[in-house]
């Protein structure tokens, strides 16, 4: 599994360090975020112990995302029943930093 962990900015090398000593694998730091590999067991490790780290994200798919067309279209790709179950809930909330294009119309159901 992916893992990115958000931090304020200048903080990314000390949590870096901390994921390195908690044995994560492929810990790469980059602006206001550190990325690192692990298993399902690694997500309460890291969230009990990660001090500079804001919250673990699980990466569930990459993909670019040149509009927000292109974005829709990802999204609603990934297996969401294999992380959600059918009675289960998922609140989004999105931004968006340096995008190339405007917003599109209003959301529309997956």
């Amino acid at each position: 599994m992916k893992y990115t962990i958000p931090c304020l900015f200048g903080l990314e090398a000390l949590v870096a360090d901390e994921l390195r000593r908690l044995d994560l694998k492929n810990v790469r730091a980059e602006n206001g975020r550190v990325h690192c590999d692990g298993g399902p067991a690694d997500i309460p490790r890291l969230n009990i112990n990660l001090r500079c780290g804001a919250r673990v994200l699980v990466e569930l798919a990459s993909f670019p995302a040149p509009d927000f067309e292109a974005l829709f279209q990802g999204v609603a790709a990934i297996p969401w029943e294999d992380c959600i179950p059918r009675d289960g809930e998922f609140p989004v909330k999105g931004y968006s930093i340096s995008s190339s294009s405007t917003p599109s119309p209003p959301a529309r159901p997956l």
